[in-house]
């Protein structure tokens, strides 16, 4: 860096202006000093050399946010690379001893964020204090113009305006925009009070047609209210005239009692005497009854002896003729015997020819062997055959165990992509979701099979030491993006997630070339001396695809990566090898050649971090491996599996000959099993004919036994017969004295009964009067019960507690009206017809009768009180209007008067209007810019449209050059504002610019651009600066420009 000035005319300095900057590790900085001169500063060098540092610099240093630059959104990437703080101090000019305002950036140990000190004159301060100061000087870093950083040309240009005459006024007469701003406000709050009076009005409105409406329901609600309050008096009568009727039933009930109760009593003493001798009647009735009963028994006990021994004769023949069937029984068999054992022999002789036909048993035994040996031999083989498919199904088990772990490795390498995606989720939920759809859905596309993304989840980075060098060049836009072979998929999918799901999400068509047409520069091994090990493209593993879009888009095939440091100077990479664009260890190298003078190479070297997205890889050999081995085990597992099925095949005839055989030999089993049972039948046989000849029967002797037990029989017999006959004639003379004991009974029953109509006719006269007094009872207390409930409802009506009497004024009322029911009735029928005619029964009225009125002299009085607001306000605003209006007006005059001469100046027109409002919308106030560049054109309004770039430019700066008299802003910065323009207007705005600056009552003028004019007219009151930065740049701590004049001068 070098500069010259004159530092002996700090008066012509302004308050607030900048006299000095210094900066420490502050981007491309080191270690520097800038010094300024009170006029115009001329900031040139070339591009990347470090000019609009300066800019940053002054930013940040006055507590300006990074956002205003436009370059960066952290004050953390402002700190020189390696480097974990930067300083930057500024001296503004204000004597006697100057304002020294220091920040030092420090970055936070995790590199994620920073933390800021701040200094006046070396004492600390919080950011707000300094704040402070530097508007007190007037210096506003966020307005464009005062403060026009390179990155901020663009948005300058494209402020509307409306925007372009507030940021005018900011920099001008900031209490113009206050001004400005407090009548946006006023127009504004004046509308809302506006609308509030025609609101209120408006309801006021509604409410009063309301009262209009409710005045009528009012009028008839208390009408009704009239004959309510005469039926409530009805029905209050009515409840006490049926209360005195039921009183009077109740008395009248009461002497009907009386009268019944006297009758009762006079019948109960009538018929005392009869009820005497009844009871003396009963008495004998129950003497003769229990004779009776003793007689009646006596004879029922002879009865059942009888029947006892009538049915012991009955056992007695029963018990002889079982004797004599039992001997019938056993004369029969006797005789049966022979024909018996007769038939058992003829059994055994049928049994014994079944038997002969079958083979002998040891034949059967031997045949029964044989089969067992034949299944043994079967069993044999077939064991070997189950034996050799065991065998060959372990080898199955084997081969899909084996298959089982390979399928989990490819599973667990599978899981890299799903574990790449949960990274895209923590970036973009959106993109996350987009994928989400599209994996579901790819079914939907016409080549489902060649869509991916999002890339981040697609591409693999070979060797993981190159990971962090794809991440850093690569920008995340671009691996969130999704790869498409056509754009009709394209566009689908861009419907679905964009257009309906209203994802944020972007993709891509790559274009159709081959990947073959993509070639370096230098092959690798031309370039591996320098320090390079292979291109990016060489650690990609990628689907072609997505290849495609990273060839075409960033060139991958020709960034060349060194894992160790580049020994070798930048120019060299770039003039020999032709590569501008290379990676070393740590970081990246970007390289561009200036466009002029001597067309120097500028480098922008950036830090490069660890691999956060990319830090995990996919092992496609491995998983080609696995595949390939897989394949074979699935050959070898269906070779088996038929191996398993000809066994199958070959043990199914053994079986079969197993079966066959065993059923052979239970045939001959069962064969065996008959010989046993048939000789078993024989040997039952026999035994039962010796059994039956052993038992022998004397029909003779039995015979004489039988007669015997006869005869003992019979005279058992004779002996009840007699004891019945004792029995019976006992039974006789019992019932013959039961029947004379009945007689006599039936002679008292009938005097008793006689008796017994007398007194139950004069007990039915007394019931018959009880039941009705009872009744009368009854009846009396329901009318008294009846009569009491009755005065309850009356007094209920009547509003009056139970142990009260019925007011005199009541009473007074009651008695106007009828003592009749039937006329009262009457009189509450007209009464609810009435009531009928008038359905205004809604007592609310009255009360939104009343409220509204309130409402409506509330709202009269707020509106009375709003319009005297508005009105006095509108006085009190009028003045402030009208100075706004002034000052404003003047303003703009005075800037276009300065505007058109500068363009008179360059033989074009130009004017600056100020757009008013008739309606007095003061946000509608603008500034525009009117010119005219070329003789046959028309004056127009500056547009981007209608204007080229240089043009909007030369417009630009002569604005701002415009404002410069009527500024009160210590200093002005402007960065590369001639870019675009040709080199006539060039020079004319530089001239323009130096002749304004070194007005006295102009401030201080910072103007950075990359190149100058040749032959370009200086003045004394200009300071030019001129960076230079390079690797063989001189340490500015050697730097004097004296003795650097002395020696050229010795070399001339």
């Amino acid at each position: 860096m070098a500069s010259y000035s004159n530092r002996n005319d700090d008066h012509r300095y302004s308050k607030g202006s900048l006299l000095e900057i210094r900066l420490k590790n502050f981007l491309t900085y080191s270690e520097c000093k800038f010094q300024f001169g009170p006029k115009m500063n001329l900031i040139a060098g070339p591009n990347g050399s470090g000019k609009s540092s300066i800019v940053c610099a002054v930013c940040l240093g006055l507590t300006g946010s990074p956002t205003i630059l436009g370059r960066a959104k952290q004050v953390k990437d402002f700190i020189k690379h390696g480097e974990m703080e930067a300083t930057i101090e500024i001296t503004l000019f204000d004597p006697p001893e100057n304002i020294i305002i220091k920040s030092i950036f420090k970055q936070d140990n995790d590199m994620e964020g920073s933390r800021t000190k701040w200094f006046i004159n070396g004492t600390s301060k919080l950011r707000k204090e300094v704040a402070q100061v530097v508007r007190s000087y007037n210096i506003q870093v966020d307005n464009l113009c005062q403060f026009l950083p390179q990155d901020k040309v663009v948005e300058f240009a494209r402020l509307s305006n409306e925007d372009l005459l507030k940021e005018t006024e900011k920099t001008i007469n900031p209490d113009l925009y206050h001004k400005h701003q407090k009548l946006i406000h006023f127009r504004s709050s004046k509308e809302n009070q506006t609308k509030e009076v025609e609101k209120k009005k408006e309801y006021l409105k509604v409410l009063e047609s309301q009262n209009q409406v409710l005045l009528l329901k009012v009028q008839r609600y208390r009408e009704r209210e009239k004959h309510q309050h005469r039926l409530r008096l009805l029905k209050i009568k009515r409840c006490w005239v049926e209360y005195n009727n039921e009183r009077l039933k109740y008395l009248k009930s009461k002497e009907d009692l009386k009268t019944l109760n006297d009758v009762l009593q006079k019948l109960r003493e009538s018929y005392k005497p009869q009820l005497d001798k009844l009871n003396k009647l009963e008495s004998k009735r129950k003497n003769i009854k229990n004779e009776v009963d003793n007689l009646s028994n006596n004879a029922k006990t002879c009865q059942s002896k009888i029947r006892i021994s009538k049915n012991d004769i009955g056992k007695l023949i029963e018990e002889s003729k079982t004797l004599s069937n039992d001997f019938d029984v056993k004369k029969s068999e006797e005789m049966e015997k022979a024909s018996r054992i007769q038939n058992l022999k003829d059994r055994i002789a049928s049994v014994e020819e079944e038997l002969n036909k079958m083979p002998p048993r040891s034949e059967l035994e031997q045949e029964i062997q044989q089969k067992m040996s034949e299944i043994q031999g079967l069993e044999k083989s077939k064991r070997q055959q189950i034996v050799k498919m065991q065998n060959v199904e372990g080898r199955c088990r084997d081969i899909a165990a084996e298959i089982e772990d390979i399928e989990k490795d490819l599973k667990k390498a599978s899981d890299i992509k799903t574990t790449r995606l949960n990274i895209v989720r923590r970036i973009s939920i959106e993109v996350y979701q987009a994928a989400m759809w599209l994996n579901d859905n790819k079914h939907r596309f016409k080549n489902p099979d060649e869509i991916y993304g999002p890339i981040l989840a697609e591409i693999n980075v070979k060797d993981q030491h190159f990971a962090k060098y794809v991440e850093d060049y690569i920008a995340m836009r671009d691996m969130l993006a999704f790869v498409f072979s056509n754009k009709d998929d394209m566009e689908l999918f861009l419907k679905e997630v964009r257009d309906k799901q209203r994802l944020v999400v972007s993709a891509v068509v790559p274009d159709e070339h081959s990947l073959d047409r993509y070639k370096p520069a230098r092959f690798i091994n031309e370039i591996r001396k320098f320090g390079f090990s292979c291109y990016m493209d060489a650690q990609i593993d990628a689907p072609n695809l997505v290849l495609k879009y990273l060839y075409n888009q960033y060139g991958v095939f020709k960034v060349p990566i060194s894992t160790t440091t580049v020994s070798i100077d930048t120019s060299m990479i770039v003039n020999n090898l032709k590569i501008d664009n290379f990676y070393t260890s740590e970081d990246h190298h970007v390289c561009r050649r200036s466009k002029y003078g001597q067309k120097e190479i500028s480098t922008r070297i950036t830090a490069v971090r660890n691999a956060k997205s990319l830090n995990s890889n996919v092992d496609t050999e491995a998983i080609n491996a696995l595949n390939k081995k897989r394949y074979t085990l699935r050959d070898q597992l269906e070779s088996c599996k038929s191996e398993i099925k000809n066994i199958e095949a070959e043990l199914k005839p053994i079986q079969n000959d197993i079966d066959n055989t065993r059923q052979n030999k239970k045939m001959l089993e069962s064969k065996k099993n008959r010989a046993t049972i048939l000789e078993s039948k024989i040997k039952g046989y026999e035994t039962s004919i010796k059994d039956a000849e052993a038992v022998s029967f004397d029909i003779e002797v039995e015979e004489n036994k039988l007669f015997k037990k006869l005869i003992i029989l019979d005279e058992d017999k004779l002996q009840l017969v007699d004891r019945m006959k004792s029995n019976a004639e006992r039974y006789t003379n019992g019932v013959m004295e039961y029947i004379t004991a009945e007689v006599k009974l039936s002679d008292i029953m009938t005097e008793y009964n006689q008796c017994s109509e007398i007194l139950a006719t004069a007990e039915n006269q007394a019931k018959e009067c009880s039941e009705q007094r009872d009744r009368k009872m009854k009846e009396n207390q329901f009318l008294k019960d009846s009569a009491k409930h009755k005065l309850a409802i009356a007094k209920k009506k009547s509003n009056i507690a139970s142990d009260e009497n019925l007011p005199t004024e009541l009473q007074e009322q009651l008695s106007l009206e009828p003592d009749d029911i039937e006329e009262i009735d009457e009189k509450i029928e007209a009464e609810k017809s009435k009531l009928q005619l008038n359905t205004e029964d809604d007592a609310s009225v009255i009360k939104e009768y009343e409220k509204n009125n309130s409402a409506i002299s509330t709202l009269k009085i707020e509106i009375n009180k709003l319009n005297d607001k508005i009105s006095s306000e509108m006085d009190e605003w009028n003045g402030f209007i009208a100075s706004w209006t002034k000052g404003i007006i003047s303003m703009t005059t005075g800037i276009n008067q300065k505007f058109q001469y500068f363009f008179n100046k360059l033989n074009c027109v130009g004017e600056i209007k100020l757009r008013t409002n008739e309606d007095e919308n003061f946000d509608k106030y603008a500034i525009e810019i009117w010119v005219k560049f070329r003789s046959a054109d028309k004056v127009q309004m500056l547009d981007s449209h209608l204007q080229s770039g240089g043009e909007r430019s030369v417009a630009t700066i002569i604005y701002l050059i415009s404002l410069q008299e009527f500024t009160i802003c210590p200093f002005r910065i402007v960065d590369e504002i001639n870019q675009g323009m040709d080199p006539q207007n060039e020079r004319k705005i530089f001239e323009f610019v130096l002749a304004v600056s070194s007005n006295s009552k102009v401030s201080q003028y910072l103007l950075i651009t990359p190149k100058l004019l040749p032959n370009l007219c200086y003045d004394g009151d200009l300071t030019a600066l001129f960076i230079y930065n390079g690797p063989k740049m001189l340490d500015q701590q050697q730097w004097n420009l004296k003795r650097f004049i002395r020696r050229q001068q010795t070399q001339e």
